[in-house]
C-alpha cells in the first residue's frame, strides 16, 4: 500500500497538528499561570509544551521517512505557506469578517496578512542567501551577533566560532538582516 495514501499517514498528520496545537496552547497557558503568580504550574505547562513539540517532531519525521527536509527546503516551504496566508487565507477571512460586520476581526486579519507578507519575504531572502552560500558572508563589513551569548563582531563574514561561548558560525546572525 502507498504510505502517502494510507490512513496511517493521515493519522500521523492529524497527530502532528493536534500536538502542535497543544504545544501552542500550553505555552499560552504557561504564560497565564505565571501572570497569575503560579510559577510551578507555569513550569509544568512549559515542560508539557516541550514534550508536545517532541511529539510533533516524531510525527513529522515519520511522515518524511525518518528525516526532516533540509533547511533550504523548510525555508521554501515556510515561504510558500506564508505566501498563501497573506494572499488568500487572511484576505478571505478579513473579507468575511467585514461582510458579517466584525470590523475589529477584519482589521486583525488584515494585520496578520501584513505580517505573513513580511514573513514570506524574510523566508525567501533567507532561502536565497542559504542557496547562494552568502548567509554568513557579505561583501561589506556587517555586524554579526552570536545568538547564544550575545557576542558582537564586525567583519565581512561571521566568525567560524564564537570566541566567548564556542558556538559555530551557524549561531551568528546578521543584525542588519530582516529577522
Amino acid at each position: 500500500m502507498d504510505f502517502l495514501a494510507s490512513q496511517t499517514f493521515a493519522n500521523l498528520q492529524t497527530a502532528y497538528q493536534d500536538e502542535l496545537i497543544a504545544a501552542a496552547k500550553y505555552r499560552l497557558y504557561a504564560i497565564q499561570a505565571e501572570e497569575d503568580g503560579k510559577k510551578s504550574v507555569s513550569m509544568r505547562f512549559f515542560r508539557m509544551a516541550e514534550r508536545a513539540m517532541t511529539h510533533t517532531s516524531v510525527c513529522l519525521k515519520m511522515q518524511y521517512g525518518g528525516i526532516l527536509p533540509t533547511t533550504l527546503e523548510n525555508l521554501r516551504a515556510a515561504a510558500k505557506c506564508e505566501f498563501g496566508d497573506w494572499t488568500h487565507k487572511y484576505y478571505l477571512c478579513a473579507q468575511t469578517a467585514r461582510e458579517e460586520g466584525f470590523l475589529e476581526s477584519a482589521a486583525l486579519f488584515d494585520r496578520l496578512a501584513d505580517i505573513s507578507r513580511y514573513h514570506n519575504v524574510c523566508f525567501c531572502n533567507l532561502a536565497d542567501a542559504l542557496n547562494e552560500e552568502r548567509l554568513y558572508f557579505h561583501e561589506e563589513d556587517t555586524v554579526w551577533m552570536c545568538v547564544a551569548c550575545g557576542y558582537v563582531y564586525t567583519h565581512t563574514s561571521a566568525p567560524e566560532r564564537c570566541p566567548v561561548c564556542g558556538k559555530g558560525q551557524g549561531w551568528f546572525e546578521d543584525l542588519s538582516a530582516n529577522e
